[in-house]
């Protein structure tokens, strides 16, 4: 089998859809995507800045259902299975801090002013901060594309499109 042609950078809001939400659309969206790394269709890309913005997930879905921060040790078991999805997939991690370097703000910024909302369901959608992060992060990690299941991404233009699954599958 050849190598993948499109690198798709994935999303937080993938793994949460996967690792949290079965039997619903959007882990079933979540799971052809993975099938489709799997197969050799798309080349996964994630980023620590996707670990971290998990963790966060973690600890507020933690909070909310037990009313206190999740411990340590749940963390530690939670945040391995994302590790062994990543791991399992073939995807590639790329380490955020680095490809972000010193000029990052200004790239954010000029992604944000680039975005054109969006109607989404009677909705306007645009991007915010931390997906302005991840859309360089995404470009910088040389990808063509940014896989996800959060509507704000369709407002992204520049170098890398984005792939929203519940367009796709």
């Amino acid at each position: 089998m050849s190598a993948p042609s499109v690198r798709c950078y994935i999303d937080t809001s993938v793994f949460i859809w996967y690792l949290h939400s079965a039997a619903t659309d959007g882990y079933a969206k979540a799971e052809k995507f993975l099938k489709d790394i799997a197969n050799g269709k798309y080349q996964g890309v994630t980023s620590t800045l996707v670990r971290f913005e998990y963790r966060g997930y973690l600890k507020e879905e933690r909070a909310m259902v037990n009313g206190a921060n999740a411990s340590k040790k749940e963390l530690e078991v939670l945040i391995d299975k994302l590790e062994r999805l990543i791991e399992d997939y073939g995807i590639e991690e790329v380490a955020a801090d680095i490809l972000l370097g010193e000029s990052w703000i200004d790239d954010c910024e000029e992604v944000v002013t680039q975005c054109q909302p969006t109607l989404v369901q009677e909705e306007w959608k645009t991007m915010k901060g931390t997906d302005a992060i991840h859309a360089v992060v995404a470009n910088r990690a040389r990808t063509q594309q940014l896989a996800t299941l959060d509507h704000d991404f369709k407002s992204l233009r520049g170098a890398v499109s984005p792939f929203v699954l519940w367009d796709v599958y």
